[in-house]
């Protein structure tokens, strides 16, 4: 294991995988809630198992933002489309058959240059753009491909297309096992193409945003930025009663992540990255972004807004 984590470590710092937004994860994830620590506590109290709740981006606001007509930066657009190779034609993946992709625009869920086509589109309307490998999943990578000893994998990753997770984001697919050893490739199985896109706009929504409230301040000057390890106190309440949900407070126990990584859902990630150290601060979490009609557990009731008041108390090990 020590092995692959190296690769992984190695990957990592000669060159971050090209658009590691696949397409949304192929188009399915960017509808997807995802809690703070990625699953569901078994209770209110239990932090371990992660009840700090919220699922993206928030706002406290009584009145709902107008409805936007024309796709812009900070928009939710809904899309139907197909994807091809632009050489050979090939449909590698298309909304057609299922549910039309939901994503935010401007905010890195999409590779570059689909982020950028459906600005500007409104209801309705339909375009094919071509991408280049630097708009699309960026060139192939050598210094992304490695040698591994079968002894060195996990059980049933030895065959070719098992996928191995690396570390800081990376996966890496198995394309060959020779005399004891397997070729691992952590490049995006697109990349290096040029593709080409089928769009049409089936929607335009306002996407509420986060709303900070400080309430008091930090030194104003050191704020953490993505992969840095953030040491936080947080409480959860509902924002309906003040109903507290979950505390690191209570437990005396402060809460750690690492920023910008997917440890954390974005409304926390946006939100913590604008705190400076020592910084307290309330975060108002709406249900639509938050666990909306399902709700969460026991704890956490259906199209509940949320509150989090946090404090920063360290980055990287250093306090205020």
């Amino acid at each position: 294991m020590r092995q692959i984590a190296r690769f992984a470590s190695r990957c990592a710092r000669d060159a971050s995988l090209p658009a590691t937004r696949h397409m949304a994860r192929s188009a399915r994830v960017a509808s997807h809630l995802m809690p703070i620590l990625r699953t569901a506590p078994p209770s209110a109290a239990s932090v371990g198992g992660a009840a700090i709740f919220a699922a993206a981006l928030s706002t406290h606001s009584a009145s709902a933002p107008a409805t936007p007509t024309i796709v812009a930066e900070g928009t939710k657009v809904t899309v139907h489309y197909t994807g091809r190779d632009f050489e050979s034609k090939e449909v590698f993946d298309s909304s057609a058959d299922r549910e039309p992709l939901s994503f935010e625009v401007g905010t890195g869920q999409m590779i570059a240059g689909f982020d950028k086509a459906v600005v500007g589109m409104a209801v309705g309307d339909k375009k094919t753009v071509c991408l280049a490998p630097g708009d699309a999943y960026g060139e192939r990578r050598d210094n992304l491909k490695g040698e591994i000893d079968i002894g060195k994998l996990p059980e049933g990753a030895d065959k070719v297309g098992a996928q191995l997770q690396l570390g800081n984001g990376l996966v890496a697919t198995v394309v060959a096992v020779n005399d004891g050893k397997v070729l691992i490739d952590a490049n995006h199985r697109l990349a290096g193409k040029t593709l080409e896109f089928d769009i049409e706009v089936v929607a335009v929504a306002a996407v509420p945003s986060l709303r900070v409230e400080s309430l008091s301040p930090g030194d104003g000057t050191t704020f953490p930025q993505t992969g840095d390890k953030c040491t936080m106190h947080y409480t959860g309440t509902l924002a309906s009663t003040g109903a507290k949900f979950d505390s690191s407070r209570d437990r005396g126990q402060p809460f750690e992540f690492t920023l910008g990584v997917g440890q954390v859902i974005q409304g926390w990630d946006s939100g913590v990255a604008k705190l400076s150290l020592g910084e307290r601060a309330m975060l108002h979490i709406p249900s639509a972004l938050g666990y909306g009609a399902r709700g969460a557990g026991g704890a956490i009731p259906p199209n509940a807004d949320l509150q989090f008041d946090v404090e920063l108390l360290k980055i990287n090990g250093k306090g205020a």
